[in-house]
Parts: C-alpha cells; structure tokens; sequence
C-alpha cells in the first residue's frame, strides 16, 4: 500500500469540518477489513453522518499502541490550489488536507497494514475523528465512550517528523453588548454597544501585554514564550446613522502549560466587565465558553526517548493545539509526531513532500515492531 497514492484518495474526499465524513471513513474500512482489523464506527449522536473510524488489530485487550488523526479539514475552494484534486509537483503533493492531517492518516494505514502480515503481543489501533478542526469533538467522543484505551498514542499532527510533547491549552468565548439606539444625530440620547465592544477589546489587548509579563520558562522552546490572546471577531451595528444597539466580540487565549486557564479567563472577564461599566446603559453577558487544557508529556518518557532516537531530534513544542491532552487523560502516553510542517497546513496551496510520506509510514512501521510485536 502506498501512502503517497492514499493520501491522494484521501484528499479526494471533500471532509471540511461542516461536511460529513463518512464516505472517507467507509473507504478506509474497506481497505482495513481485508487486512484483518476489527472495525467500529462512532457515530455523533446529534449529526450521525459524522462519524469516528477505529479500528484494531491484534489481540482485544487494553493497552497496545494507538496512532491518531482526525479526518476533518479547514474550508477551500475552487480558486486554491489545496483543494479535493491532489496534484503532484515533483516532490511536493498538494490538496486540502495532505499536510494537515491525510497524509499522516495514509502512513499510519500503511504502517499497520504491512504490520498486520505478522503476530502481535498488543493491539496496535487507529483513531480517526471527526471535527478536531472545529472544538476536538469526535475525540471528546472517544474519551466519553471509553471506546480506546491504548497504553502509548502517536498523534500524526505536522511536526517535521520531530516529537513533541508540549502544547498550550485554550480558552474561547463571545461577549455579547446590548445598548440603546437612537439616531445618530443625537447619539447621547442613546448607549452605544458599539462603543462598549471597543473599549472591551482596548481592555483586553493591555490585558494580553501584561500576561506578556508571565511568560516564565519557554518549556522545550514554546513560543512565543507567554499567554497569547486574540480578540477575532468584533461585529456589530445596523446602519452607519444609528447608535448600535447590540455588538459582541469573540476572543481566544492560549495559556502555557504552567497557567491556570481559570484565572486567566476570570481577568478576562473582569477587564471587560470594568470596561463596559465606562459607557452608562450598555449590559453584557458572557456566551458559549470553551476550554481545553494545555498538552504535557515528560521528554523522558519511554516513547518520547525512543521517538528521539529514531528520528534523531529532540523533543520539542508546537504553537497549536491537538486532540493530545485528552489521549493523556485517558491514561496514555501520548507524542505528537507527523509529516510535513505546520506552516504548509491552512493555506491556499497546502502541501506535503512525497518523501516525508515515505519517511513517516517507516517510523510508524518500526513503532509498531518495538512497542506491540
């Protein structure tokens, strides 16, 4: 099996977050189910036509080694080169999805698919989810259905084939403004939500310099080396000669691993509340929270060593955030390992190198030999 030629079928497959993902799962079934494995399909229970594929070879006991990816990919269209036709150019593939993460989901089928040929003393599993892209939803179904429960996890994020084992957390939130309106010409006779967003947003950017101020240690080179925040969505307003009666921002921060989000997120909250409170007759609330925490493995756990010395780099960190942490609380030891770089996921012309495939499918072969065999 070739994990160039299956990362392009991959690809063919249209699995933005919005859309389903069965049809990629039901091909890659059809392609394990010969081979041997034990096959599950999760489905989500609101939207059954996203689904989880796991499937296991080897012996059914707890344990064993996982390798994980998620299906889902970020939006494209027809003016982009990543789209749902892969194309070759030389040694690069490019198509939505190739770096982040269909590639990594072609070489780990590879890798177990010539694993399955041979006896093994654990199970080896693979767990490709729905929706990472959008809120980790589909491993958050795994981790409440206790569907998997390897010992070791592989995630085949993009990190240039290096292991890495640190990761910030994340919280997101909407603040939503309500104010009084009244024409334009007479905004005093009003209260601006508007007005009360910006100030909002002012509060939390001097809110996101001071926590520059806590950056403490950059553990394995994390950076930058402190709590980000990002105000990403302001909207708001009916008509440019109205005082706007509603507005509502949306932020993200990402704490360091050392950080309690909680605290974090109360200061947040308390920024905004002290700025809404300057402009009179403008109320808010705080909508739809989310968040996750930071990803942490010890650089000198037995997968992480051996993952340094096949590869020949050192552990390190990656500025985004993965399904990690919850493989790390269901009990496992988890490392984030995969092809291609992160810098070519999420743009016009995503790409990864042919060889990197090659390379991958290789290392998660020799996993297999070393920790299930």
């Amino acid at each position: 099996m070739d994990p160039v030629r299956l990362t392009e079928e991959l690809v063919s497959f249209d699995t933005t977050s919005d859309r389903s993902n069965e049809a990629l799962c039901a091909h890659l079934a059809r392609l394990l189910e010969p081979l041997g494995a034990e096959l599950h399909l999760q489905r989500k229970p609101s939207q059954p036509e996203l689904c989880n594929l796991l499937a296991r070879f080897g012996p059914d006991t707890p344990g064993g080694l996982c390798f994980s990816g998620h299906t889902d990919t970020v939006p494209w269209d027809d003016s982009m080169r990543a789209t749902t036709r892969p194309e070759r150019d030389g040694e690069l593939l490019y198509g939505r999805g190739t770096c982040d993460m269909k590639g990594a989901i072609a070489a780990m089928v590879c890798a177990a698919a010539e694993a399955a040929t041979g006896p093994l003393r654990r199970p080896v599993w693979l767990a490709f989810t729905f929706e990472e892209e959008v809120g980790c939803h589909g491993i958050k179904l795994i981790e409440h259905t206790s569907a998997v429960a390897p010992r070791l996890v592989i995630v085949g994020e993009p990190t240039g084939l290096r292991p890495v084992a640190v990761h910030k957390g994340y919280v997101t939130g909407r603040f939503a403004f309500r104010g009084t309106p009244c024409h334009a010409s007479d905004p005093d006779r009003g209260a601006s939500a508007i007005l009360a967003a910006a100030r909002a947003t002012d509060a939390l950017y001097a809110l996101a310099e001071r926590w520059k101020g806590e950056g403490g240690e950059a553990e394995l080179g994390l950076a930058p080396p402190w709590t980000t925040l990002n105000v990403g969505r302001l909207e708001g307003g009916e008509a440019r000669n109205v005082v706007a009666e509603s507005a509502a921002l949306e932020m993200e921060f990402r704490p360091l691993p050392a950080l309690d989000p909680d605290r974090l997120l109360r200061e947040a909250v308390q920024a905004v509340h002290q700025a809404t409170e300057t402009v009179d007759g403008v109320l808010y609330r705080f909508e739809d929270p989310d968040a996750a925490g930071p990803f942490r493995t010890d650089p000198g756990a037995p997968l992480v060593r051996w993952l340094v010395e096949k590869t020949g780099l050192e552990p390190g960190s990656v500025p985004y955030y993965t399904e990690a942490p919850v493989w790390n609380r269901m009990g496992a030891t988890t490392c984030i390992c995969g092809p291609g770089e992160i810098a070519q996921a999420h743009r016009v012309d995503e790409y990864v190198a042919v060889s990197a495939l090659g390379e991958a499918r290789s290392l998660y072969r020799a996993a297999i030999e070393e920790f299930c065999r």
